[in-house]
């Protein structure tokens, strides 16, 4: 490879990552403005942003560096990934934050809320394709669950399924101990997106196979 054709290859790379970041917020935002839950992998920050003085995208940022810190000591090796991680973690907090502003949009039903949720995942699903395709940085969240599905030999799908399951069990017992009300931060939306998210990102890794990075010779 040429040094024009590496500049290129790492070009596409950074391009793809950064329109999938905020392809992903996007969605995210969309999907807390249905008011039907968050996604399990948001689903902490946003339990949490109901009961402190700090907005969704800020109580994300603070999330995705507590992933970071929590990766760090489990493998007690800091990486450069790690330390990349961390200004993408307060970036994908400010996106958050930008678009849950202007999203405030009037849904009138339970059906709306719902066909919005399923949109959001369209959205946010081609987000994480691209991310995952651009092959540089892991969302915190994930970085978490794959350092976690290391230790005990499991494959990504399965640390995965064991991480949204915790955390959506976390978000539960944040809301019911300080407001009492279990579901106020999980809903009919969480489940949605819980269960059709893998396949979205299953089915766009097929139709857009161009989003993943070549391999370098």
């Amino acid at each position: 490879m040429t040094k024009k054709e590496k500049r290129r290859w790492w070009a596409k790379r950074i391009l793809t990552y950064s329109l999938g970041l905020v392809i992903m917020a996007f969605g995210i935002a969309m999907t807390l403005r249905a008011y039907l839950g968050n996604a399990p992998g948001g689903v902490i920050p946003y339990a949490v942003s109901f009961f402190v003085p700090l907005t969704i995208g800020q109580c994300t940022a603070s999330f995705h560096v507590f992933c970071i810190t929590t990766q760090i000591i489990i493998t007690r090796r800091p990486t450069i990934k790690h330390a990349f991680q961390l200004p993408m973690a307060y970036v994908n907090g400010l996106l958050l934050d930008f678009f849950y502003g202007i999203l405030d949009i009037p849904l009138p039903s339970i059906f709306h809320q719902i066909m919005f949720v399923v949109a959001a995942m369209l959205v946010f699903s081609l987000g994480i394709r691209a991310i995952v395709g651009a092959n540089l940085i892991l969302v915190p969240p994930d970085g978490l669950a794959r350092t976690v599905g290391n230790i005990f030999g499991w494959p990504m799908s399965k640390a995965k399924l064991a991480f949204d399951i915790a955390a959506t069990t976390i978000a539960i017992l944040i809301t019911l101990i300080f407001s009492g009300k279990a579901f106020l931060a999980v809903g009919v939306g969480t489940l949605i997106t819980a269960i059709g998210t893998g396949p979205l990102i299953g089915l766009f890794t097929k139709i857009f196979p161009f989003l993943d990075a070549e391999k370098k010779e």
